[in-house]
């Protein structure tokens, strides 16, 4: 780097302005001319430096003359270049103060060619010497300016004709630049192919020269490898790949930032009872980002939804004070808890629903949703989750393995052991007693220990109502409150509240319902002024009582499709009849039904028994395999839920069209 002084006819840049510093009026007062217009401004010395200082003055050295040579940044030579100009650099400080040409000149550059050991390997002509001298002075004794310049040096004309490099050009865009990701070899080829033809049509004295490999690899090198990237292998790739941590969140303290995400564990889990394979379930989990704690964790057979978003923040915001009672194989406190001020989440339909954004509003919680198919906008959670499944699910018999590749014939259904509540003990034991009692490699510190000198307890915010939270972070939907009460999926719900409310309000009303998706004997009605929140119970609450919708769909539809009866009576003598078809499908051989009749099974947020909870009424006279095959066409349904058009007193609907569904059916197991 040169150096410059404050001295008249030196050129200076102004905040983008050219200038020259052209007359020092006193000992503090500069003048300086814009090379532009040629007006004069008057500076005092010390605003210069102040300029100077904050980047707004730079010195411009250009170098005079007709040269118009470019000097390579340090970054761009290598070691050799650099001793060249070293070399070269002793050879002009050897005459800096003797004539330019002349024998004293030429005797004094001998004897220094002679000090340095005859380097280079002829000695310099004074002509060479001067020219050096030239341009380090012209540089401010830059050495820089004395590296050699090899970009310079031979023919920078390009020695193909304009049709060959079109050739070229199109071969690279039809070849290599496409998601087959072909070679270069394979682009030569193609314009080798195209340049023949094109001779074939050409006088021998037009031939094309045919291109080589060395002149196709230089034209892919001169594509930006971001654009040949996107070209070969996407752009969510090439984003991913080239990526740029330019700005991130700091957080410090907890609870400030949290992250939550899913995914679907790589092992196969059995039946408690039969202890059949069941299928892979999902865990979802909601991490602190300041200590790494886990504040939430939610394990079940259902696919990722607002119901498992909302009971892993319900578990997230809750003490975990019962941790012990439940698995008394737990040495340590879960400590994190609370409810967090920001969010992070992904693009997924359950974070865009109305109820997870009610739910987050209404705790006071703000939530970031990272760009598409960014996963490292919430990269915490993306690690925690590899390294839940690394350390719970693989080594373990009945493993999946992340990569389908790794289990070669290996069948995780045959050596499957880990029952389903034995994968929820060894997971809370898991992230209490290792995960957070481990150094985290970021902080230096166990995440307990960082959690527990981070915060105090009386400074963790708490929901104001535990119970409200199901009815918070419920399913938002507007229904109309009639003398009937509000009809909910086929369902009734009334209550006393509700008719002193229409009395008040008017006879027929549009109110706002929050449904609890995991338990349909209650919903929660706000009234039409949000004034006030009431608890309504389902008129059948002997069918919904701690049924959940989706249990209340498959009723629905097994019921309309092999019961003559379609009412709630109906769908009670339907649900113990599932029951019963639910633990002899256990028992199937279809791996896909025993998941779905797990999560059938296992719907109650609770963890207990489904049995405790299902009235046992008498089953239908119905044969066996003709009811297994409904249940098991109903579970293959369920993602097109039956519509709510059928009011529950009515015991003979009319019939519906149903679209036909043609299945191959293999022999009777």
């Amino acid at each position: 780097m040169s150096t410059s002084r404050f001295r008249a006819g030196v050129r200076v840049i102004i905040d983008g302005i050219d200038g020259t510093l052209f007359r020092k009026l006193d000992d503090d007062t500069w003048q300086i001319e814009d090379d532009r217009t040629r007006r004069i401004r008057e500076y005092r010395q010390g605003d210069l430096l102040a300029l100077y200082q904050s980047g707004k003055l730079v010195f411009a050295v250009r170098p005079e003359g007709n040269s118009r040579r470019r000097y390579l940044p340090e970054a761009h030579a290598d070691k050799a270049a650099w001793d060249i100009a070293k070399i070269r650099r002793r050879y002009v400080l050897a005459v800096m103060d003797m004539p330019s040409l002349g024998q004293q000149t030429r005797d004094l550059i001998h004897r220094t060619w002679e000090k340095l050991k005859n380097k280079p390997a002829k000695c310099p002509s004074e002509v060479t010497v001067w020219r050096w001298k030239l341009r380090y002075l012209n540089a401010g004794r830059d050495i820089r300016a004395l590296l050699p310049a090899k970009a310079l040096r031979g023919n920078r004309k390009e020695r193909y004709p304009d049709e060959v490099l079109t050739f070229v050009a199109e071969s690279i865009e039809d070849i290599y630049l496409t998601s087959e990701r072909k070679t270069i070899q394979d682009t030569l080829d193609e314009a080798l192919d195209r340049v023949i033809k094109e001779n074939k049509l050409r006088p021998s004295s037009q031939q094309l020269p045919l291109p080589t490999f060395r002149l196709v690899a230089r034209a892919i090198a001169r594509i930006p490898e971001f654009d040949r990237y996107v070209a070969r292998y996407g752009r969510t790739a090439a984003e991913k790949r080239f990526r740029a941590v330019l700005h991130h969140h700091v957080t410090g303290a907890p609870l400030d930032r949290a992250q939550i995400d899913h995914t679907p564990l790589d092992l196969i889990v059995v039946d408690d009872e039969s202890l059949l394979p069941l299928g892979r379930p999902y865990v979802t989990a909601c991490l602190d980002c300041a200590t790494r704690c886990v504040l939430g964790l939610h394990i079940s057979f259902e696919p990722p939804s607002h119901l498992t978003v909302a009971r892993c923040l319900q578990h997230a915001f809750m003490p975990k004070t019962s941790l012990i009672q439940s698995y008394p194989e737990v040495k340590n406190a879960w400590i994190a808890y609370g409810v967090m001020s920001q969010l992070d989440v992904d693009n997924g339909l359950e974070f865009h629903s109305d109820s997870f954004e009610n739910g987050c509003y209404s705790s006071g919680i703000e939530i970031n949703y990272s760009p598409r198919k960014k996963a490292w906008f919430k990269g915490k959670i993306e690690r925690f989750l590899k390294t839940f499944n690394e350390n719970v699910s693989h080594g373990i018999p009945g493993t999946t393995f992340r990569n389908i590749l790794e289990k070669d014939d290996y069948d995780p259904t045959k050596f499957a052991v880990v029952r389903w509540s034995t994968l929820k003990k060894i997971s809370h034991i898991w992230v209490v007693d290792v995960y957070h009692q481990k150094i985290h490699r970021s902080l230096g510190v166990p995440p307990a220990i960082k959690w527990a000198s981070s915060i105090r307890q009386e400074d963790i915010p708490l929901p104001d109502d535990p119970k409200s939270l199901n009815f918070i972070f419920g399913k938002c939907d507007e229904r109309t409150l009639s003398h009937k009460g509000i009809e909910l999926h086929g369902l009734f719900y009334n209550s006393v509240e509700l008719t002193y409310l229409r009395r008040r309000l008017g006879d027929s009303l549009r109110v706002e319902v929050r449904i609890d998706t995991s338990n349909l004997g209650h919903i929660v009605v706000l009234a039409p002024d949000k004034a006030e929140m009431y608890d309504v119970p389902c008129l059948r609450i002997d069918y919904a009582a701690s049924l959940s919708l989706y249990q209340h769909r498959i009723c629905k539809r097994f019921a309309n499709r092999h019961l003559e009866n379609y009412s709630p009576e109906g769908w009670l003598e339907a649900k113990s009849l599932i029951r019963k078809i639910v633990e002899e499908e256990i028992f199937h051989k279809k791996r896909r039904t025993r998941s779905k009749a797990a999560r059938f099974r296992n719907m109650d947020a609770t963890e207990s028994s489904t049995a405790e909870r299902v009235p046992q009424t008498p089953a239908l006279p119905v044969s066996s395999s003709s009811a297994a095959d409904d249940f098991d066409s109903s579970l293959q349904d369920d993602v097109a839920p039956t519509p709510d058009t059928h009011p529950a007193s009515t015991s003979n609907p009319s019939p519906r069209r149903i679209t036909p569904r043609y299945r191959d059916r293999g022999p009777s197991e």
